[in-house]
């Protein structure tokens, strides 16, 4: 019990330590190593959109349908290469420029414009704000301007040329701080606060300003959720448009392979070109962004998605607002509750199962939390943490199978060095398939029934005085080899060795009610088995020789004994004299039995009752039987109860 008590602790501990990496990792700040902290965690989840079926997850339930209100206009690289006017190679371009492509718009449907592009100083040539100025005020339009974060922790604004600021329909920023080197998403609203140079502003982001321009009403801010980067920033999260490698999926434009859900990715070059009446299907009722994604104007950002022109990213913030689907956060409560207390369940699951089975379902729990995980995402945006949660549990797993592996590896060297030469390897592999290998030896002593062997070599004295050391000992080995083998046979365990006697146990440290039977039947095949090796020797020309044995049945303590230095498993007590009191009184050839023994075997043997016999410290002498041989032939008992 103790020792149970001691795994389930110290995998706790260990359970512990895991969640503490876990959970360490999930709350250092987005900018240090973003690949293990919350960002790496977010670009797993929204790069499993992109391989849901392939996961078993369904389809994404969130883009299945098309924006059909949203449409881009974009600079790319086959407008700069070879657009059909000699200006279009050359960006930026002039304003007047935009102002026909608004006229164009307006004229094929279009409802409000977005501009992605910054137009912070007026044009040199005041005709070309003016133009543009005026098909401004034709059609809603809304434009783009940057903002930075001073040291002052102040907003800085790069405003809009004041040629063209009050003909805009709205403005908004288009730049936001990305922590970690990846664009997670931009605030809806910036409250700039009561100090500073622009205070007490309510900043909206371009797509926020684009939005409510388009719907003709306020968009309500304080409903969508929101992530805290830290800092005091809390953004609105982007779920980045898909790249995809189907060029049908992007309208007239070589851009990026972006299949963006809406009505479609139209080039600059083939929008300015376009009649209205040709641009009606792309525009008509629509909001149109129009901004650059050509490589040389570098407006590019790193999503969780991979690396987008920051006019997309821009673009399907507006798409996630006009749709109304946004990624929601768990508590960070929950996610740290998940990192600590899964981990801790797998390592307390792992000390009620064997070491295999406990890592199978440790695995299988960790891939179960991960497919829960995902799935929800993909089907609700719900965002709980996953390579956080899924690491600890996964170390929470490698160290305790670590230590289990450690801690059984020397319980059943401990096992192995008490009982590896003295029992068969049957018994020892059932002991080490205990789960308290060291438990199940009882090592501080038991009381216990079981059966006691002695055998003797008679003459044995004598017999040494005619031969060289060499020959006793090869011949005593090849005669121990041959009686360990059969009291193995039958369950038995080997004791001891007392010069030419033999101390074995049935059972240990197992007991069996098949114990005596296994004794007797093991003395009657050793005898057998003598015989056999004393025609062998004489024909060697070897000394041959005889074996008295006794065998008695009783309580014995038994357990380890010893110091802590030397110590050795075996049975004491007074059971164990009488059974040296009865090899004693054996005759060569001879298995003497006591009377408790023979009450349990006399079914399967026969005997000559002999004179009773005096032992020390009893009284009244004990009954005792010669074992002149079986009744019927038996087998190794390869299966027994213990008890």
């Amino acid at each position: 019990m103790k020792a149970r008590v001691r795994v389930l602790l110290i995998a706790l501990v260990l359970g512990a330590v895991a969640s503490a990496i876990g959970a360490t990792l999930q709350l250092i700040p987005l900018d240090w190593v973003p690949f293990a902290n919350r960002v790496g965690d977010l670009v797993a989840h929204v790069n499993a959109l992109d391989t849901s079926d392939k996961l078993g997850l369904g389809q994404p339930s969130y883009d299945t349908q098309p924006n059909t209100k949203l449409g881009i206009v974009t600079i790319d690289d086959i407008t700069l290469k070879s657009g059909s006017l000699p200006w279009m190679h050359n960006f930026p371009y002039p304003r007047s420029a935009y102002g026909s492509l608004i006229k164009t718009l307006k004229a094929a449907g279009a409802k409000a414009i977005v501009f992605d592009i910054d137009f912070i100083d007026p044009s040199a040539d005041p005709a070309q704000d003016a133009q543009f100025a005026a098909a401004m005020r034709q059609l809603p339009t809304v434009l783009a301007y940057a903002i930075n974060t001073t040291t002052g922790s102040n907003i800085g604004e790069e405003t809009v040329a004041p040629t063209l600021l009050p003909a805009a329909a709205a403005v908004g920023f288009s730049t936001i701080d990305s922590p970690g080197g990846y664009f997670l998403g931009q605030p809806s609203e910036i409250d700039t606060g009561s100090s500073g140079t622009n205070a007490n502003q309510l900043l909206l982001s371009l797509a926020t300003a684009g939005v409510q321009v388009f719907d003709g009403k306020p968009l309500d801010v304080k409903a969508i959720p929101t992530f805290d980067e830290g800092g005091g920033s809390n953004v609105m999260l982007l779920v980045p448009p898909s790249h995809s490698n189907n060029q049908d999926s992007v309208t007239k434009t070589d851009t990026q392979h972006v299949a963006f859900p809406g009505r479609g990715i139209i080039s600059f070059s083939n929008a300015y070109v376009e009649t209205a009446q040709e641009l009606r299907p792309f525009a008509e009722g629509a909001l149109i962004y129009i901004g650059s994604t050509a490589q040389g104007t570098f407006d590019f950002s790193t999503t969780t998605r991979g690396r987008l022109p920051g006019l997309f990213i821009n673009a399907r913030l507006a798409d996630q607002m006009m749709r109304g689907f946004y990624m929601r956060v768990a508590p960070l409560w929950l996610d740290i509750a998940l990192v600590i207390a899964l981990p801790l369940l797998s390592a307390l699951v792992f000390t009620f199962m064997r070491t295999p089975f406990a890592i199978a379902t440790s695995v299988v729990a960790t891939i179960a939390y991960a497919y829960a995980n995902l799935f929800v995402f993909v089907k609700e945006l719900y965002w709980f943490d996953l390579i956080h949660v899924v690491l600890a549990m996964l170390l929470g797993t490698m160290f305790v199978a670590i230590y289990r592996v450690m801690y059984e590896g020397s319980q059943k060297r401990m096992v192995t060095n008490l009982f590896g030469k003295h029992v068969s390897p049957a018994i020892v592999s059932d002991i080490l398939g205990q789960d308290d290998p060291k438990g199940a030896l009882a090592l501080k002593g038991k009381r216990v029934r079981t059966t006691i062997f002695y055998s003797d070599i008679r003459g044995f004295t004598a017999m040494s005085e005619t031969m060289t050391p060499e020959e006793i000992y090869g011949q005593l080995n090849e005669y121990f080899e041959a009686m360990c083998n059969i009291i193995f046979d039958y369950g038995g365990y080997v004791d001891k060795f007392i010069g030419d006697c033999v101390m074995a146990v049935f059972s240990a440290p197992y007991q069996t009610p098949l114990d005596a039977r296994n004794a007797v039947i093991s003395a009657v095949k050793q005898q057998d088995k003598i015989r056999e090796l004393s025609a062998k020797w004489t024909a060697e020309g070897k000394r041959e020789f005889t074996v008295g044995m006794g065998v008695n049945t009783g309580d014995v303590v038994m357990g380890n004994l010893g110091a802590s230095s030397r110590m050795n498993y075996t049975v004491i007590g007074d059971n164990v004299n009488v059974a040296a009191r009865l090899y004693n009184v054996a005759k060569g050839g001879e298995i003497i039995i006591s009377e408790s023994t023979y009450l349990e075997v006399k079914d399967i043997v026969e005997v000559d009752e002999l004179d009773p016999v005096a032992v020390k410290g009893k009284v009244a002498p004990i009954k005792i039987y010669n074992v002149r041989s079986l009744k019927v032939p038996v087998a190794p008992l390869e299966t027994a109860v213990h008890t």
